[in-house]
């Protein structure tokens, strides 16, 4: 039977998807991510809590972690969805910056790092938003700054997974917000365009943060997704 097991991003607890799973019927597993360094011990990790047969669902960070489950160990996810994604690996100014962006954050403290998270990843329409900024700024006292640290140095040293991308053969669907400017839509479009069975859907006028901005819209296209997953198991079956 078909799992969603549901992966976090940067700075986020497993409570990030809970106005999503609010607004669905389907039960689902929401992972911690890994307190580790190192992507290949958080991929490793993370697959040592699937079901046999899971439907993936991951953002931003999670999303990454989703794609090289799927790469790895393709018999164990029968479906994925990626939102706030891409499947390239960082530059190396990329890489370095997470490192500045670390010492800043040890320096400024978590206050500093969850404005400055609200400002860059949430759509402009809803920075305002006392609700959103609140949410951000208990995730990020909940993670703090030792394990944003952490996972910056796992994500500078993410691979490049663009050319295993045609080798993902189970269903991929890629939400990408028209306003994130962290992964934006021409990188999810190249992943749901590369691989075999893929579809891209564009959010008008969100962040980098869907689940939080709009969820229900999100459960809307997860629900259709699964549906479709389900349908493809009883066929193989």
């Amino acid at each position: 039977m078909l799992q969603m097991v549901c992966l976090p991003g940067l700075l986020c607890d497993t409570g990030v998807f809970d106005p999503v799973l609010a607004g669905m019927d389907e039960p689902a597993q929401v992972l911690p991510v890994p307190r580790v360094a190192s992507f290949d011990a958080m991929v490793a990790q993370i697959v040592a809590q699937l079901p046999d047969a899971a439907v993936l669902v991951g953002m931003s960070m999670g999303s990454y972690l989703a794609l090289a489950v799927a790469r790895q160990f393709p018999a164990r996810v029968k479906g994925l969805v990626l939102i706030g994604t891409t499947a390239a690996a960082d530059t190396p100014r990329a890489a370095a910056l997470r490192v500045k962006v670390a010492a800043w954050a040890a320096r400024e403290g978590e206050a500093a790092l969850a404005d400055s998270v609200a400002d860059s990843m949430l759509s402009p329409a809803r920075r305002a938003d006392p609700a959103l900024r609140a949410t951000i700024r208990r995730m990020t006292e909940s993670q703090g700054v030792d394990t944003f640290a952490m996972h910056q140095a796992a994500l500078a040293e993410r691979p490049d997974q663009t050319a295993a991308l045609a080798d993902i053969l189970c269903p991929v669907l890629v939400i990408t917000g028209t306003e994130d400017t962290s992964t934006p839509l021409g990188a999810g479009r190249a992943v749901a365009e590369t691989v075999p069975n893929g579809r891209f859907v564009a959010l008008d006028g969100v962040g980098h943060m869907p689940v939080l901005e709009t969820p229900d819209l999100v459960a809307r296209h997860l629900r259709t997704f699964l549906d479709d997953c389900l349908t493809l198991e009883d066929q193989a079956q």
